[in-house]
């Protein structure tokens, strides 16, 4: 009996130790729940991000620059007019600015290096229409890849923006046989809307590169671009169309640029002091709590933004 009061005894003591461990001990409270759970979304929320720039480093090596615009790049008005796309030379600013520089100016350049290919290649696209060139010979002969790493992503406490910055080596191959290497820092600034994160702005700082010589062999095949059959008889495509004005019609101040980017040097000058003098001065991100134009980004400044007749207080009333 004096057993069994001992044995009924220490599982009391052993049910009251769990008990008290269930409620000191294995108990969160609900703000350390929700401290738990935006931990967990800020970490899906920069896996997001960095998917989102290497999506345009895939479009953008693959020259589909339309349906990047489309896809990661923001939809939203008051995002849109504030968009931009930065470069050594300056800053188009709006959607539309972009769209022409990025879009159709590459266009431009791809139809140009096609025709260049199919005369030197001797086929014969006389009665083809541009659109029917590009289709099928748009980036032959032609490589722009620009690889990111060293990652650096910070959302903001409030979830609905964030910054990044990735560095680049990279590589532009011509159909003329010449190739430039170069090197340079991405920066870029997120919005989440509707549809997840998208890309609003995004600049690119050159810092080195050169020029350089090289052949690119085919990994096997005819050689040929897809769609085509070789020679002078190559094989027409079926007639797309393409619309563009609702890209373009999306806001009123929308054509900025500091420089023009379609004749302007791309990649022709480097200068043999950025690299240490300019670097420092790049916004690397750091933990923030919300958006502000005030603070260093990756787009134009808030005095840039106001030069050019861009009301930033629309953006801010539309969060």
């Amino acid at each position: 009996m004096k057993k069994t009061w001992k044995i009924i005894l220490s599982l009391a003591c052993v049910f009251a130790l769990i008990a008290s461990l269930g409620i000191g001990a294995f108990a969160y409270t609900d703000e350390e729940i929700d401290a738990m759970l935006a931990e967990a979304r800020r970490a899906q929320d920069a896996v997001d991000i960095q998917n989102i720039m290497s999506r345009h480093v895939m479009y953008h090596c693959y020259g589909e620059h339309r349906d990047e615009m489309e896809e990661i790049w923001v939809q939203e008005k008051e995002n849109r007019e504030t968009a931009s796309f930065g470069q050594n030379q300056g800053f188009m600013l709006g959607f539309g600015a972009i769209w022409d520089g990025y879009v159709e100016g590459h266009d431009e350049s791809w139809l140009s290096s096609a025709k260049r290919y199919c005369q030197q290649n001797g086929i014969d696209i006389s009665d083809w229409t541009d659109d029917e060139i590009l289709e099928v010979y748009g980036g032959v002969g032609q490589l722009l890849l620009h690889v990111t790493t060293t990652s650096i992503i910070e959302v903001a406490a409030d979830g609905k923006t964030a910054k990044g910055f990735w560095y680049s080596p990279g590589m532009i191959k011509e159909t003329n046989g010449g190739a430039s290497a170069m090197w340079e820092a991405y920066g870029a600034d997120f919005v989440k809307e509707e549809g997840g994160w998208k890309l609003w702005h995004l600049h690119m700082y050159t810092d080195f590169g050169g020029g350089f010589f090289v052949e690119l062999g085919s990994s096997g095949g005819s050689g040929e671009p897809s769609g085509s059959t070789g020679g002078t008889a190559a094989a027409k495509p079926e007639t797309t169309t393409i619309t563009t004005s609702d890209q373009k019609d999306i806001a009123e101040i929308d054509t900025f640029t500091r420089y023009d980017y379609l004749s302007s040097p791309q990649y022709t000058q480097y200068s043999v002091d950025r690299l240490r003098s300019e670097m420092e001065v790049i916004p690397i991100p750091v933990p923030y709590e919300t958006w502000s134009f005030d603070d260093p980004s990756f787009g134009p400044t808030a005095e840039e933004y106001a030069a050019n007749g861009i009301d930033l207080n629309a953006w801010y009333a539309a969060q």
